[in-house]
C-alpha cells in the first residue's frame, strides 16, 4: 500500500511539471567568458535527470566490479556449504537406513567446507565406532580437535561416550579431566557420575553427590537412584562384619527398608553366615514393595522354623501367582519343612515357568531328603540336559 501511494504522489507530480513545461517552456542563459548557452529550462532538468541516471549506473558499476573478486568467492562458499549440508544430509539418511559406511563417507567428505563441521567429525567418528574402525574414530577426533581446539569440551564429551564400553578407564580419564577444569559444567558432572556408578567407584562417586545434588546435574528421581546405588554398592563391597555393620548405622529407616539396599546387606550378612534379624528386615521391606531378590534370599534363610517362613510367605501367591523365584522359595521352605509333596510341586511349577539349574537342584535335594534316590537322580540328569540345551543356545 505504502508504494502505491509514493508510486501515485510521483506520478501525480511528473504530471503536474509536465503541464507547467508545456504551459510555458522556461529559459536558461549561461555565460562563460565569450561563451554565451541559451536553452529551455526543460532541457536542462531533462540532462541533470539524464546525468544523475548515468552517474548511479557508472557508480553502482564501478562498486560491483570493485566487490566481485569478494563475492565470487562468497558464491564459492555457499556453494560449498550447500554441497556439505547435502552430504550431511545424505549421511543421516544412511544412518537412519543403518549404511553406516556410507554415512561415514558422507560425514566425512565435506567436513572442512561445513560450517557444522565439529557435527561431521564426531558423527564420522560415532559411524566408525559402530564399525569396530577404531583407527578411522581416532584420527576424526583429532580432526576435530584440530580444527575446533575452543569445541574441547564437546569433543572429550563425545570421545568419553565412544570409549566407555572398550576402554573404560581412558573415558573415565578424559572425564575426570574435563570436570577438573569445567567443575560447573552440568553435563560433565553427570557423565563423569555415570561412568563411576558403571564401574562401582563408589568412594569418587560418594564425593561428587554433594555438587550433583546441588548443581541439579539430573533430575530428582535419578539423584535418588544414584543415591540408592552408591549405599548398595559400599554396602556390597564392605570387606568385613564391623565395615558391613558401620554402613548400616548410617542408614535411616526408610533407606534400610529399599530393597537395593537391603538386598546387598542381606547377601553380605547369609555369606557370612550371621542371619539374626534378616528375616523381620525382609518381611517389612516386601510389605512396602515387592522384590524377587528378596524373596529369593529369604528361601535361602536357615535359622529358625522354616515352616513359619512357609505361613507367611504362602499368601503372595495371591498376587505372585506365577512368580518362579517365589514358587522357588516356597518350595525349598516346604521341602525344609518337611512337607515333601507340597514342596516338590512348587518345585516343578517353577520349573514350569522358567528351567533354572538350582531349581533342578532344589527339587532333586528335595528327593534326596525324602529318600527318592532314583527321582533324584532323573532331576539330576534332566539338569545336566538343560545345562548341555543352554550352551548350544549361547553359542
Amino acid at each position: 500500500m505504502k508504494q502505491v501511494i509514493v508510486l501515485a504522489l510521483v506520478l501525480g507530480l511528473s504530471t503536474l511539471l509536465a503541464s507547467v513545461m508545456l504551459h510555458d517552456n522556461g529559459h536558461v542563459s549561461m555565460v562563460w567568458g565569450d561563451w554565451m548557452l541559451e536553452t529551455s529550462l526543460s532541457f536542462v532538468l531533462a540532462s541533470a535527470v539524464v546525468a544523475f541516471i548515468l552517474s548511479y549506473v557508472l557508480v553502482r558499476l564501478l562498486l560491483t566490479l570493485w566487490r566481485l573478486p569478494h563475492t565470487w568467492r562468497h558464491r564459492r562458499r555457499l556453494r560449498r556449504y550447500s554441497k556439505a549440508e547435502n552430504a550431511m544430509a545424505r549421511g543421516m539418511i544412511a544412518l537412519e537406513y543403518g549404511d553406516w559406511q556410507r554415512a561415514e563417507r558422507q560425514l566425512i567428505r565435506s567436513a572442512k567446507h561445513s560450517e557444522a563441521g565439529l557435527v561431521h567429525y564426531l558423527s564420522a567418528a560415532k559411524m566408525a565406532d559402530n564399525q569396530k574402525a577404531y583407527e578411522r574414530r581416532d584420527q576424526y577426533l583429532i580432526q576435530a580437535r584440530a580444527e575446533y581446539p575452543q569445541e574441547y569440551v564437546t569433543i572429550g564429551l563425545v570421545e568419553a561416550r565412544l570409549l566407555m564400553e572398550q576402554q573404560p578407564d581412558v573415558a573415565l580419564t578424559i572425564l575426570q579431566t574435563l570436570y577438573e577444569q569445567h567443575p560447573k559444567q552440568s553435563t560433565v558432572l553427570m557423565e563423569y557420575a555415570r561412568l563411576l556408578r558403571k564401574l562401582a567407584h563408589w568412594e569418587a562417586l560418594e564425593a561428587l553427590m554433594p555438587a550433583l545434588k546441588s548443581r541439579r546435574a539430573m533430575e530428582r528421581d535419578e539423584y535418588a537412584e544414584f543415591e540408592i546405588a552408591l549405599w548398595a554398592g559400599k554396602l556390597a563391597a564392605a570387606l568385613n562384619e564391623d565395615a558391613l555393620d558401620a554402613l548400616w548405622q548410617q542408614l535411616d529407616a526408610r533407606q534400610k527398608l529399599i530393597p537395593e539396599i537391603l538386598a546387598e546387606y542381606v547377601e553380605q550378612r547369609l555369606g557370612w553366615q550371621q542371619e539374626v534379624g534378616l528375616e523381620q528386615w525382609i518381611e517389612k521391606s516386601l510389605k512396602k514393595q515387592w522384590n524377587d531378590r528378596l524373596v529369593y534370599q529369604y528361601g535361602r534363610l536357615t535359622i529358625g522354623p522354616a515352616f513359619e517362613r512357609l505361613k507367611k510367605a504362602e499368601p503372595w501367591l495371591k498376587m505372585q501367582a506365577e512368580n518362579p523365584v517365589l514358587l522357588l522359595t516356597l518350595g525349598r521352605l516346604a521341602c525344609r519343612s518337611q512337607l515333601w509333596a507340597r514342596g516338590q510341586n512348587y518345585l516343578k511349577q517353577s520349573l514350569a515357568l522358567r528351567p533354572e539349574i538350582e531349581t533342578f537342584h532344589a527339587l532333586a535335594q528335595c528327593y534326596e531328603a525324602e529318600g527318592e534316590e532314583r527321582q533324584a537322580a532323573l532331576t539330576y540328569k534332566q539338569a545336566i540336559m538343560q545345562l548341555e540345551k543352554k550352551d548350544k543356545s549361547a553359542r
